[in-house]
C-alpha cells in the first residue's frame, strides 16, 4: 500500500505497520473498532485506512462537512458522525440505502462511524444485524473514546485496535515531519501524549480545560467549602467542556498515582505539572485516587447518555469529597 497516506498522522507506528501488512495481504477485517483517548488520531487513521482500501485519498474536506447526517466521498467511502449529541437511526438507514446500491465489480467500500458509543438502541440493533451478515466488499470502522459503552455483541463481531498516547520521541518526530524544526518540548510536556492537545498548545489554545481539572483537584483538596465553590465554577460548563475536564482530571489522578509509586519521570504524561501534583499528593490516598477515577468514568458515561451536566458535576463532586474524606 501507499505508506504516504499515513504521513499526516503523528505517532502510532506499530498500528501503521499492522494496517499496511493487513491491507497488502488482503486480510483486513470486515469490521474494526478503533478505541483510545479523544484527540489521539483515531479518525485520521480510519481515513488513511479507508483511502488505502479504496485506492485514493478520501475525505480531504471532512472538516467542512460537519453536521451532515451522512458524508459520502463518491460511492465507496462513507462517514457518519453524531448529529447533535448522538447517532440516529435515520443516519443508519441512509447508509444502508447507499450500501444497497450496486458498486463496480470488485469495488471495496468503507464505512467510518465516529463516536459509535452515542448510537441509540435502534441504530445499535441495525448495526448488529449488518455486522452479522456483512455486505460483500464492505468494511466498517467504528471509532470510540469509550468502548465500554458498546454492546458486547457488537464488540465480539469486530477486530479491536487500541490507540495509546504517543511517546515523547515519536511525537517530536511527527511534529518535525509536519511542521519543520522547532522547539516542541513544552507542548509535548503539556500534551501528555494526546496529539490534538499538543497541536492546540502549539497553536495557542487548548490548555484551559486542564486548568479546570487542576482547579477541581485543588478545590476538593483544600477549599473550606469545596462543594459550593466547585458548583459555582462549573455552572456554565457545556457537555463537551465537561467531557474534556473529566478526562483531564482522570489524567492528573493517573499521574499522581504514578508519582506516588516512585516510577520514573518517563512514566508521567503531564510532566509540566509535576510540581502541582506533588503538592496535591498529601491530600489524596491511593484508595481515593483509584476510587475517584472510577467515579469520573461514571460521570463520562452520564454525559454520553445526555444527563444534565449540572447533575453530573453534583454527583462527581459529592462522591469525590466522600471518597477522599473532608468537608463537603
Amino acid at each position: 500500500m501507499d505508506m504516504t497516506l499515513f504521513e499526516p498522522i503523528i505517532g502510532h507506528s506499530r498500528l501503521k505497520a499492522q494496517f499496511a501488512r493487513l491491507i497488502d495481504e488482503d486480510r483486513i477485517p470486515h469490521a474494526m473498532i478503533f478505541s483510545g483517548p479523544a484527540g489521539i488520531g483515531k479518525t485520521m487513521m480510519a481515513i488513511a485506512v479507508a483511502s488505502a482500501l479504496v485506492g485514493r485519498p478520501v475525505f480531504r474536506d471532512l472538516a467542512d462537512r460537519e453536521g451532515e447526517p451522512l458524508a459520502a466521498d463518491r460511492d465507496d467511502a462513507f462517514y457518519v458522525a453524531p448529529v447533535g449529541a448522538m447517532l440516529k437511526v435515520d443516519q443508519f438507514r441512509q447508509l444502508q440505502g447507499e450500501l444497497a446500491l450496486q458498486g463496480e465489480a470488485g469495488q471495496r467500500r468503507v464505512c467510518i462511524i465516529d463516536h459509535v458509543e452515542t448510537m441509540n438502541t435502534e441504530f445499535a440493533n441495525r448495526m448488529l444485524k449488518i455486522l452479522e451478515e456483512p455486505p460483500q466488499g464492505v468494511c466498517f470502522i467504528l471509532i470510540t473514546d469509550q468502548p465500554d459503552l458498546l454492546l458486547p455483541t457488537i464488540i465480539s463481531r469486530c477486530a479491536r485496535f487500541h490507540f495509546d498516547p504517543v511517546g515523547d520521541e515519536e511525537m517530536r518526530q511527527g511534529l518535525q515531519r509536519l511542521r519543520g524544526d522547532g522547539d516542541f518540548d513544552e507542548a509535548i510536556l503539556w500534551g501528555g501524549g494526546i496529539v490534538r492537545t499538543v497541536l492546540n498548545y502549539l497553536d495557542g489554545s487548548g490548555t484551559d480545560k486542564a486548568h479546570f481539572a487542576l482547579d477541581f483537584l485543588t478545590i476538593t483538596a483544600k477549599h473550606a467549602c469545596p462543594y459550593a465553590k466547585w458548583l459555582s465554577v462549573s455552572t456554565a460548563l457545556t457537555d463537551k467542556e465537561t467531557t474534556e475536564i473529566l478526562g483531564w482530571i482522570s489524567l492528573f489522578l493517573r499521574d499522581m498515582a504514578v508519582l506516588r509509586s516512585g516510577a520514573g519521570r518517563d512514566y508521567i504524561r503531564l510532566k509540566g505539572y509535576i510540581h502541582e501534583m506533588r503538592e496535591l499528593l498529601p491530600y489524596w490516598s491511593d484508595e481515593a485516587i483509584f476510587a475517584v477515577s472510577a467515579v469520573l468514568g461514571e460521570g463520562l458515561e452520564a454525559v454520553t447518555r445526555h444527563v444534565n451536566v449540572r447533575l453530573v458535576w453534583d454527583y462527581v463532586c459529592i462522591r469525590t469529597l466522600q471518597l477522599k474524606g473532608g468537608t463537603i
